[in-house]
């Protein structure tokens, strides 16, 4: 299963990660984000583009082709 890709020598455990995922999938754990979602992860971005440390990729974009 493909989830976002955490960095923790990057993540700073400032939080916001967590605070804008809508599924609930990242949680700290001892000032580390970790991804406990499962297949709860909806591959938003949100969390990706909070993060000012960069220590979140969603390496995968998703491109609806409408031709």
């Amino acid at each position: 299963m493909l989830t976002p890709q955490i960095d923790p020598e990057k993540c700073t455990g400032c939080g916001l990660c967590v605070g804008v995922c809508q599924n609930n999938g990242l949680e700290l754990v001892d000032s580390i984000v970790v991804f406990i979602g499962g297949d709860a992860c909806s591959w938003c971005g949100l969390c990706e583009a909070v993060c000012a440390a960069g220590a979140i990729g969603c390496p995968f974009d998703i491109i609806l082709d409408e031709s």
